[in-house]
């Protein structure tokens, strides 16, 4: 039951940095990409200022945290199935 638990957290955290690294990238690229027009948010345009200044490292380490934690995961429910 912990091993499972730690897994699916391993998979969240993965999951929040590759939208970290996908918001990042497309800021970085766009600097206008999360603003609207005649609207602004000063909390979105600080999240973008994160997001854009951390989205390299963000990628390098959730993307693989989230495929390992996946393959993990499958792996563990496999054996599982088949003691049962």
């Amino acid at each position: 039951m912990k091993g499972r638990n730690s897994g699916a957290v391993l998979i969240f955290i993965g999951l929040m940095l590759i939208v970290i690294f996908a918001v990042g990238l497309a800021v970085d690229r766009n600097p206008g990409a999360l603003n609207r027009p005649y609207h602004y948010d000063f909390a979105l345009d600080q999240f973008g200022a994160f997001c854009a200044g951390v989205w390299l490292p963000a990628g390098i380490v959730g993307i693989p945290l989230f495929l390992i934690s996946l393959i993990v995961s499958l792996v563990r429910e496999k054996k599982e199935k088949e003691k049962e």
